[in-house]
């Protein structure tokens, strides 16, 4: 064997002279055992029939001279920090050690130097390890482009297709294809964009960052050159990956958004985007670049690199150990929630509806290749099919539980993460979710303003930007109007929804009436840009007297005649401002501030509506300035909650919020 490829050998420099007798566990890290520690836990009542877990956070230096004393298993830590970490042994770093019977050995360091690095330690698969209580898990082929990494892919789609149980994976005949396609089949012909007939082709679909840079696009000028041939050294390394994928795969056709749509045509980009979620959704497999920044970094890499150790126990016998850093992709089934594969991708907004609507997807991660569908999980280092919740599975699971409610509760959940994600234009707000829209619509034939639904406007309107996350400084009004301020589509900031407060079992009881709403559309598609829109409705008001926080904090106050102050969450920075009333009389009014605009204190009149009650206990609403836009109108400015009593003196009146 070459010397580079041989393992470390892992023995403890005062181990090197003699063979050491069996004697208690080491007090620093208890043999990297995770049993009979003081601090023990067990996933079960009984001891005796549960799996053992122990955490150890242990320090830096202590955990060298330890293993320079003698202990194997503080010497094996080492070591693996070493092969991972050159300054760690200086950084004075923290060393967590996670411990949990039959699994790898977790090994994280929090210090100045390498902080959120977490390794792994496990004996590969299909060997026996050292010791009892240590796991063993699969190996990651070092090449995601390589030909294990395309089998597993053929594999897991394979299977899905031919399991009975994946029914819910099966699209739809109904669903709109792609007017373009490129036909992507043989080495041997020339790459080109086609525009097939029919609706029963099979294609692959990318879903990918655009980026800041310059991105290889169709236009009206070179679609006729480009439906004869498309260069392959013209293609960005991105798309070169996803047609190398898509014929391992053994298909003809891939769809991507920049070369399929006509960029420069305002007509063929809303004719083609508004059937986005059904081109996605309908695509045999879509092809996830999680870690390309942009069309000129691959997906086809190399990547988690695993090195192997050698470890001697007390009679010197010799066993092969791996060492690599975490896969962080692993769901938990405690909590029912998905993958969530880490990346440049997790965070553009328009990708969400791809993952959420497509029927298969692969994930081409920094660290290893997932697979997703509506029915199952299955990774590369876990390549049995598991039965977790996926994200795919979210719409499919919310239509079968044939209730409204359910679409609700999937919608808020779909915009909480979905305002987490940025935009490059503003005004796509409202069209990168239309796919997901529509699918909700169709479930529930409810009319669509702005991002809100009719039949569930209560709970629609109860959305909070998110304190922890947008202070009042940053959170500001925008630049170009995108939609009527009682919408979240009208902020750039995290959204939470009221909802997800309420205890279980207690209902929320409307205290508003729907007068009256619309939206007027800015092109064709029927749930995505709009140029205006109000809704009109009657219910219970007070007015209050809003006051600045004395502080840049998020939490304004709200002071209503006879009762103690409440606090508000502030849709963005608010700040004080004149409005003309019909007569033309200047009133003082409140209003989000504009982007250049900073933050004073103040105390002005506003109205409060009231939206919902809980149980007859306690209320949720909004608060109200005047609109300097539209006379006479309304503007939403934050949200509030408060005891039942603060709105015994409220009166109905007719409100409309623009």
């Amino acid at each position: 064997m070459p010397k580079a490829l041989r393992p470390k050998t892992l023995q403890p420099p005062a181990a090197r002279s003699a063979q050491r007798r069996r004697r208690s566990p080491c007090k620093l890290c208890n043999n990297l055992d995770p049993r009979g520690h003081t601090t023990t836990a067990y996933d079960a009542e009984s001891s005796s029939q549960a799996n053992a877990s122990l955490t150890l956070v242990i320090d830096g230096l202590k955990l060298q001279s330890s293993g320079e004393l003698g202990c194997r298993f503080c010497f094996l830590v080492s070591q693996a920090l070493d092969a991972f970490l050159k300054d760690w042994r200086t950084s004075r770093g923290r060393i967590t050690i996670n411990l949990v019977e039959g699994k790898p050995v977790k090994v994280s360091i929090e210090g100045l130097k390498c902080n959120g690095v977490s390794l792994e330690i496990y004996a590969p698969h299909g060997t026996r390890a050292p010791w009892i209580t240590l796991g063993s898990t699969h190996d990651i082929p070092s090449n995601s482009g390589s030909d294990e990494c395309f089998t597993f892919a053929r594999k897991c789609i394979q299977d899905c297709l031919t399991n009975p149980k994946h029914g819910a994976c099966r699209a739809s005949a109904k669903l709109a294809s792609p007017k373009r396609l490129l036909d992507v089949g043989r080495v041997d012909k020339p790459i080109r964009i086609c525009e097939p007939r029919g609706r029963d082709i099979r294609y692959a679909s990318l879903s990918h960052c655009w980026g800041t840079g310059p991105l290889l696009t169709t236009s009206s000028e070179n679609l006729k050159s480009r439906k004869i041939c498309i260069d392959w050294l013209s293609l960005p390394a991105l798309f070169q990956d996803a047609i190398i994928i898509t014929r391992q795969l053994g298909m003809r056709y891939l769809w991507i958004d920049a070369m399929c749509i006509i960029q420069d045509s305002k007509e063929d980009w809303e004719c083609e985007s508004a059937k986005m979620g059904s081109i996605y959704e309908h695509s045999y497999i879509t092809i996830a670049a999680a870690t390309s920044e942009n069309s000129g970094s691959h997906c086809l890499t190399e990547r988690c690199k695993v090195i192997k150790l050698q470890y001697l126990n007390t009679k010197g016998k010799a066993s092969t150990l791996n060492v690599r850093k975490v896969l962080d992709h692993h769901p938990d089934p405690s909590e029912d929630a998905p993958a969530r594969p880490k990346g440049p991708l997790t965070n553009r907004a328009w990708a969400l509806q791809e993952h959420v609507l497509c029927s298969r997807v692969l994930h081409y991660t920094s660290t290893e290749l997932i697979f997703e569908c509506r029915t199952a999980y299955r990774c590369e280092c876990m390549p049995s099919p598991k039965r977790f919740a996926t994200t795919p599975a979210l719409i499919p699971k919310m239509l079968s539980s044939g209730k409204k409610h359910g679409a609700w509760a999937a919608w808020h959940r779909v915009i909480a993460q979905y305002t987490k994600r940025r935009l490059t234009i503003p005004s796509d707000k409202l069209p990168a979710i239309s796919g997901i829209a529509s699918k909700i619509q169709d479930a529930t034939k409810s009319a669509y303003f702005a991002g809100l639904w009719r039949d569930n406007l209560a709970e629609g309107l109860l959305w909070a930007s998110s304190p922890l996350c947008e202070p009042p400084h940053q959170a500001n009004r925008l630049t170009d109007w995108r939609a009527p301020s009682f919408s979240w589509a009208s902020v750039d900031t995290e959204i939470q929804y009221y909802e997800s407060d309420v205890a279980e079992g207690v209902e929320a009881r409307s205290n508003i009436k729907i007068l009256d709403a619309q939206c007027t559309l800015a092109g064709l598609n029927p749930l995505g840009e709009i140029t205006d829109g109000f809704i009109k409705l009657r219910g219970p008001v007070l007015e209050g007297i809003l006051i600045t926080p004395e502080l840049h904090e998020f939490a304004y106050q709200l002071l209503i005649k006879g009762a103690s102050t409440l606090s508000v969450s502030p849709d963005s920075l608010l700040v004080e401002d004149d409005v003309n009333l019909e007569s033309g009389e200047p009133l003082r009014t409140v209003r989000r501030a504009n982007p250049d605009e900073t933050f004073k204190h103040f105390k002005c009149t506003v109205l409060c509506l009231n939206i919902a009650s809980y149980s007859h206990l306690w209320i949720s609403g909004i608060v109200l300035g005047l609109s300097q836009r539209i006379p006479g109108a309304y503007e939403r400015l934050g949200v509030f909650s408060s005891g039942s009593e603060f709105f015994r003196g409220a009166v109905e009146r007719e409100i409309k919020l623009v």
